[in-house]
Parts: C-alpha cells; structure tokens; sequence
C-alpha cells in the first residue's frame, strides 16, 4: 500500500504537468488539415517521443545535477516555480504562450507533422515536465524511485496517446468550455503541488 501510495505521488503530478485536456485544443489546431488515421499515427508518435525524452532525463538526472553541481532543494525549488507558472497558464491569469511561443505555435499550424515538435516538446515533454522528472529521480523515500518513476512516465504519456486519439469525441463530448474547466481544475492542483515543492525545498535548505 505504501508502495502503492509513493507511486501515485508521482502519477498524479505527472498527469496534471503533462496537462492532456490542456494540449488536446492544440493538438487538435495542429492537426484540423490531416486525416484521421494520420492524427492518431501522429498521437502515437508524440506521446511515445515524450515517453522516451522524460525516460531519458530520468535515467541521466544524477549526471546532470553532478555535472551543474546543483543541490536538490535548489532544483525543488525551481521546479516550483515552475510548476506555480504552468498552473497560472492553465488557470488562465497569465499568458498561454508558455509552453510553446507565439512561432512554435504558428510553426505547428503551418508544418505537416507536428508529433514531435512542437507536440512531443515542449507542450508535453516540457520543461515543468523534464523538471519534476529530475527532482522525482532524487527522492529519498524509496528505493524503488526510479522503476516506479518510469513506469509512471509510460502511463502519463499513454494517457496523453488516448486522450488526443479520441480527441474529437471529447471535444463534442465537453466542447471547449468543458475541456478549459477540467484544465483549470488541474492547474489549481498543480499550484498546489508547485508550492509543497518550495516548501519541501526551502526545508530542506534550513
């Protein structure tokens, strides 16, 4: 059970930073000109390329915190902040070009395949994403950190895949007014999240 508790910790995050209801509306903008066996080929693609990316960062955060010699309150606190940016984003009280700029964006709407960039990265293998991998590679809690930590990235990410593969039926489903609330329920948890981060790291500096 404890086990099981740790490993949710880290799911439940994960999910809302990934934000699938958030990047479903962009996904479905980048993709309006393809058909639908080409938007589901480019679902898997995206989802599964933000998998292998956050898989990555996973497996090499000891390097790249060893390397930039950075401490593990400092990258809590910083991820923080960030995570307390993306809910702000999602909770609409600041700008929505975060994640992906004003050209990325364009980009997406003019380029043929979009799975990788600009969806794969940055909307869902972002950096607020890339930074709760590293800070979840480090925690002390329990042994088993990593395995449960990638087998959650294959979860969130499979998630992504099913949420943009039946993105049509959930846009008629919720419609665009019902898929922004479930996303500002979720940026609310996140700026929850995105707090107990600094706390946790501002603790650990005391």
């Amino acid at each position: 059970m404890e086990i099981f508790q740790h490993f949710l910790t880290i799911l439940i995050p994960l999910i809302i930073i990934t934000d699938p209801p958030g990047n479903l509306p962009f996904f479905l903008l980048f993709t309006e000109q393809n058909t639908l066996d080409e938007r589901r080929k480019m679902a898997a693609i995206a989802s599964s390329s933000a998998a292998l990316i956050l898989i990555f960062f996973a497996l090499t955060g000891d390097f790249v915190l060893r390397f930039f010699n950075i401490g593990l309150p400092a990258f809590q606190i910083a991820g923080g902040f960030i995570f307390f940016i993306y809910a702000l984003q999602m909770l609409c009280l600041i700008p929505s070009n975060i994640k992906a700029t004003q050209q990325e964006e364009k980009e997406g709407i003019e380029k043929q395949n979009v799975a990788l960039v600009p969806l794969a990265t940055p909307l869902i293998a972002g950096p607020g994403a890339i930074t709760a991998v590293l800070v979840w590679r480090h925690n002390p809690e329990s042994s088993l950190s990593t395995p449960l930590l990638l087998l959650a990235i294959i979860i969130a990410c499979l998630l992504i895949y099913i949420v943009f593969y039946f993105g049509e039926w959930i846009r008629k489903m919720l419609g665009v007014g019902g898929i922004r609330v479930v996303s500002r329920l979720m940026g609310l948890l996140l700026a929850v999240i995105a707090v107990q981060f600094m706390v946790t790291g501002f603790q650990q500096l005391c």
